[in-house]
């Protein structure tokens, strides 16, 4: 090509526009996205700009700067060690910047011993007079030396106790985790987050003023509390405190927490608040600080979407999450109520935030589940759980009958806990305490919990009659009369029957799981062992068959 062509090639007016890709342009686009806290992108741009300019230090403290502001200290800490070993061993500040993600990490004595490395290349250096107050708010705070190394300690045992009580709240076991987060609490009485987590615990039991006063406690010690402001706010709305919920809710439309967790909660609460709107901007966000947003996130973006009117792009979410979780049935679910909608004009009851389909459609699985006997995953699920134990508290009598025979089947340390609450009661009825005695006796609970409510035992005297004459049938029909009583005793709860002789009551449970067993008896032969007539035993076994049958 001669050089006229060149030229040509080369001239203003041409329509081919040179584009270079280059560190440069990188960085440009990296510090826009941080510019909008967008620290995803910004962290993907960074990276680029690195490996088009991998000996320039600059960009590495870039990258290790934005995954020290998505709490990735360690892989941040690396990037810097790095820089210092193989490529600008003079660049100091790196250990600046690795006491702060020391420091993050709780590991006080190596942010101490990095800030002071800091002070003593750099004395006049940019990050002088930040080393010398994170040293000084070190050794004030944790003594330093020796004393550092104990608080080091103490802090990795306070993280060890946050994450066992984290864990119990995520199993439902509530009443486990108030015990063991109380003991924490004495323990380490500064400690904010056991607080937070004790709050929270109570919340789910349904003991709501002594959640709001824990949760008061902790805004006392810190006014700036997110998860306190935002655990409040929801008991405030539950409690119908509306002044001081809408007092609260003015100071939360206005914050933009720059950590994930604090966006996250602030945007699920904003959501249970009725706050959609807010809810839908935090959400989105959150989706695009993550690279790779998972299924629950997502469906909060799409719940967000939703309860906004945002109805093609809440459809585009929830497609995309029966992609990443194809046996998953949220996604489904919500996709067909869309149908639904669109189809017969109806409108959408606000979607919930919790990555599962409604409790009541969940509660409908539960019932056909306890007709086998049987449990599902619902067992252990921490929401579920919240929500009997809530029920119980605060539902309605059939409600209550409805959660206390659920409790049957889960049948675990909290399950009896609650139910031997539940029987001290003074305001409850006595037919529900009868049944919740039943249940404590059917799941094995020992001690003295049917003293304590004064109740009669009329029930517990005519199945261990019927058992003197069924147990030489074999001991596995005990659990079978069991199941057969406690079905009649919850079916006739509204209209319960007088069982003032139990041992007619106790001839009549007997012939029929008899009966039911395939095992050949006469009823007179049942009514000689009861010493009660035939035409009683012919009665009462009906009576049970055709309530149980109901």
């Amino acid at each position: 090509m001669d050089q006229q062509q060149q030229m040509k090639r080369r001239r203003p007016d041409s329509n081919v526009i040179p584009f270079r890709l280059d560190a440069a342009f990188f960085f440009e686009r990296a510090v826009k996205h941080l510019d909008r806290h967008n620290l995803q992108n910004a962290l993907k741009y960074f990276r680029k700009a690195m490996e088009y300019e991998p000996d320039n230090p600059v960009n590495h403290c870039n990258l290790a700067g934005v995954l020290s502001e998505l709490g990735k200290f360690e892989e941040s800490n690396e990037i810097l060690e790095n820089v210092l070993e193989s490529i600008d061993p003079q660049m100091y500040e790196c250990y600046f910047y690795m006491a702060n993600n020391w420091a993050n990490m709780g590991f006080y004595d190596k942010a101490e011993e990095y800030a002071a490395r800091y002070l003593d290349l750099e004395p006049q250096g940019e990050f002088a007079k930040d080393a010398e107050e994170m040293l000084e708010i070190l050794i004030e705070e944790f003594g330093g030396g020796e004393v550092l190394r104990q608080r080091v300690e103490e802090k990795e045992a306070e993280r060890k106790e946050q994450d066992l009580a984290r864990k119990l709240l995520e199993q439902g076991k509530f009443m486990e985790a108030t015990t063991y987060l109380q003991k924490t609490i004495d323990q380490h009485p500064d400690l904010i987050a056991p607080r937070n987590n004790l709050s929270l615990a109570y919340y789910y039991l349904g003991h709501l003023e002594t959640a709001v006063d824990i949760a008061q406690e902790v805004l006392v010690k810190d006014p700036n509390n997110i998860h306190a402001r935002c655990n409040l706010a929801v008991f405030y709305q539950h409690l119908g405190r509306k002044e001081e919920l809408d007092s609260l809710l003015n100071g939360l439309r206005k914050v933009y927490p720059l950590n994930f967790d604090q966006s996250y909660k602030l945007a699920t609460t904003m959501g249970i608040l009725g706050e959609h709107q807010t809810a839908y901007r935090l959400f989105l966000q959150l989706s695009r600080w993550t690279e790779n947003p998972d299924p629950s996130l997502l469906h909060c973006v799409a719940a967000s979407a939703c309860n906004t009117g945002n109805f093609p792009f809440a459809r585009r979410i929830w497609q995309d999450i029966q992609i990443l979780d194809p046996k998953g049935e949220v996604a489904p679910f919500y996709l067909k109520l869309l149908d639904e909608a669109e189809s017969g004009g109806t409108s959408i009851s606000p979607v919930s935030y919790h990555y599962q389909i409604p409790f009541h459609e969940q509660f409908k699985q539960m019932q056909e589940q306890m007709k086998t006997g049987k449990t599902g995953n619902w067992r252990n699920d921490p929401l579920i759980r919240s929500s009997l134990f809530w029920a119980l508290q605060h539902g309605e009598i059939e409600t209550k009958i409805q959660v206390i025979q659920t409790f049957a089947l889960i049948a675990d340390q909290e399950v009896e806990q609650a139910l031997r609450e539940f029987i001290n009661r003074p305001d409850e009825i006595e037919q529900l305490k009868m049944l919740a005695v039943y249940v404590l006796r059917h799941i094995g609970a020992e001690g003295t919990y049917t003293d304590m409510a004064g109740l009669k035992q009329d029930w517990k005297e005519i199945l261990d009659t019927a058992w003197t004459v069924l147990a030489v049938h074999g001991h596995e029909l005990y659990d079978v009369t069991r199941r057969i009583w406690s079905d009649f005793l919850v079916k006739s709860l509204e209209q319960p029957p007088r069982m003032t002789q139990p041992n007619t009551w106790a001839a009549g449970l007997a012939y029929l799981v008899l009966r039911q067993q395939g095992i050949t008896v006469t009823q007179s032969e049942v009514a000689e062992q009861f010493g009660v007539s035939v035409g009683t035993v012919s009665k009462i076994s009906r009576q049970i068959a055709q309530k149980i049958r109901s």
